[in-house]
């Protein structure tokens, strides 16, 4: 039962961690500016993952679109966060496993935040929301769904690539699963 608790403990902070890091990863890399239209969010991700990209700052080199020392940041945690949980649950660590099962968690976990983010976008057109929010969000899918509208424009006014975006994440995390399986297979 300690056991347990303790897995949920630190799967929950895993994810929180992991998120915010590739949160800022993904806005940096679709040059969004954080402070922008939502300053208080901002500032709350920036308070809880500078203590890492900073010092990984000086070291890493950032370009002008991928911000290394936020991925980096993001893999080191979910790497440190496998680690604990198989300590916990086997008593002893497999590294090399454990870097590739890092390597498969931070991808799900992008690919959920991506769905998230896309399920609120879809919810919260359906009403009148706060305009610099919805701004917001439609900054953050935008990129996913401009690839699909330029091959599925809206039929009869409707607009479906939130539906076919959405579909094409699950069968990407689809794939991932199998990878990840057989991956850990020749490890």
């Amino acid at each position: 039962m300690l056991t347990q608790i303790a897995l949920l403990l630190l799967k929950t902070a895993i994810s929180l961690w992991v998120g915010l890091f590739l949160f800022r990863w993904y806005c940096l890399f679709i040059k969004l500016n954080l402070s922008q239209g939502v300053g208080q969010f901002s500032q709350f991700i920036y308070k809880l993952t500078d203590w890492a990209v900073l010092p990984m700052r000086r070291v890493l080199p950032k370009s002008s679109r991928f911000d290394l020392a936020c991925f980096i940041s993001a893999f080191l945690i979910q790497l440190v966060g496998i680690l604990l949980q198989s300590l916990l649950v086997a008593g002893h660590i497999a590294p090399f496993q454990s870097f590739v099962l890092a390597f498969f968690e931070l991808a799900s976990s992008a690919l959920s935040g991506m769905t998230g983010l896309l399920i609120i976008f879809a919810l919260l057109s359906w009403i009148n929301v706060n305009a610099e929010v919805y701004y917001f969000l439609d900054r953050l899918t935008q990129p996913f769904l401009a690839l699909v509208r330029k091959i599925i424009p809206p039929i009869a006014g409707v607009d479906i690539s939130i539906l076919i975006v959405l579909l094409l994440l699950q069968v990407v995390n689809i794939v991932l699963a199998n990878l990840r399986v057989l991956a850990l297979s020749f490890a």
